[in-house]
Parts: C-alpha cells; sequence; structure tokens
C-alpha cells in the first residue's frame, strides 16, 4: 500500500518528519523533527537539542510527505502548506497531513497491519 494521506495513519511513522501543532501541554507545541521510535502511546521525536518523548492522546501532529508518496492532494484533508511553518522541505513538494494522535493509539505492529477506521482532522 502507497503512503497517501488517506492511508499515512495505516504507515510506519518512523523516519516521518512531524511537527506538533495542538497538545494538551503548550510546551510541547513546536517540538519539530523525524520521527525516531514510536510506542502503543507516544512517538520519539529527534530534534537538534535530542530526543523528545510526545505523547500522542492530547496531540495533534502534523506530518509532512513528498507529493510523490503522497499523490494527488484533492479530497484528501491534506493541506499544501503547513499551518504555521515549513516542516522539513527539502526542496521537494511536500504535502503536511495533520493527523489526530488518538487516532494513532494502537500497537504500531496493529494498526499498520490492520489499520485505523478513524478518520483525522
Amino acid at each position: 500500500m502507497a503512503l497517501t494521506p488517506e492511508t499515512l495513519p495505516k504507515h510506519e511513522l518512523v523516519g516521518l518528519h512531524v511537527r506538533v501543532v495542538e497538545s494538551t501541554d503548550p510546551n510541547r507545541v513546536g517540538v519539530e523533527g523525524r520521527v525516531v521510535g514510536e510506542t502503543m502511546r507516544t512517538l520519539r521525536i529527534r530534534e537538534d537539542s535530542g530526543v523528545v518523548q510526545v505523547p500522542k492522546a492530547g496531540t495533534t501532529f502534523e506530518f509532512a510527505i513528498t507529493d510523490e508518496a503522497a499523490g494527488t492532494r484533492e479530497g484528501t484533508g491534506a493541506t499544501a502548506e503547513p499551518s504555521d511553518t515549513t516542516a522539513g522541505s527539502d526542496g521537494d513538494d511536500v504535502t503536511y497531513v495533520t493527523v489526530d494522535g488518538s487516532t494513532l493509539l494502537s500497537r504500531p505492529a496493529y494498526r499498520t497491519e490492520n489499520g485505523v477506521t478513524k478518520q483525522w482532522q
């Protein structure tokens, strides 16, 4: 299955660029970097200053995926621009997909094998 905005919650997240856009903890908003690990309830994000563990519940994430991987943007709920800053674009066209962390609450292997039934924002 190709990585598209529709299927992003069903895919492996490790290696993707991510930014926290909303959180119940205001100190986590703006955390940005590559996903280096995932557990049932958290994402580990490598920032310039080190690795930060962010809970999925109560957090809204913005993932950056390339147009080549994303396919078409029409009707996907994805935006061509991030909500307020550029997230890891290295010259390629990038699609930004906003995902409510609660939709990712499951064991990563289970989520990627069986998918999720909830939609993201």
